[in-house]
């Protein structure tokens, strides 16, 4: 348990840290390996000794690979739509809206709540289960910052308008 604790701390000073190069700009090389961590940690916590769920039905891991597939399709959809590759806390070149970001603001933090359920599911991990849940809070977090010090800033009523037409991470 106590690996655990100590990930999500981790995982909380990491988030806080990829937005340091927004105040400090000495700090703009942490934006990779603080996203590649965002990424991963979640991922690696299934792996330390810890009780697992007693899962009743046989879907629960196939149900966990369709949902790790839809997340990463929806993650690459994304990228693909968007044309450049943008970390967390960074600011696009233009305000996206076509592909998946006609239908949510946020498709590649969706996507990556996708992968982590999905992951989950698959190892059905208790403690990993309870850092899910911190990380998937932390997600939302990241994504209201990210609208509010960045892209309400810089792109005022055209990023107004388009957050009254779709939501944050599910469709309206």
């Amino acid at each position: 348990m106590l690996i655990q604790i100590l990930l999500v701390l981790f995982f909380a000073l990491n988030l806080a840290l990829i937005w340091a190069p927004e105040f400090w700009k000495k700090f703009g090389w942490y934006r990779y390996p603080g996203a590649v961590m965002m990424a991963g940690l979640p991922l690696i916590a299934v792996f330390f000794t810890q009780p697992r769920f007693e899962l009743d039905y046989f879907w629960w891991p196939i149900a966990g690979l369709f949902a790790i597939a839809g997340g990463l399709a929806l993650i690459g959809w994304a990228y693909s739509t968007r044309g450049q590759f943008c970390l967390p806390a960074c600011l696009p070149a233009r305000l996206p809206d076509g592909g998946p970001y006609a239908l949510v603001r946020h498709p590649v933090y969706l996507g990556l709540i996708f992968v982590f359920v999905g992951w989950w599911w698959l190892w059905a991990a208790v403690y990993a289960f309870y850092f899910g849940m911190f990380s998937l809070a932390a997600i939302w977090v990241q994504a209201y910052l990210e609208e509010k010090l960045l892209l309400e800033k810089n792109f005022g009523g055209k990023f107004a308008e388009y957050r009254r037409q779709t939501g944050m991470f599910w469709i309206k």
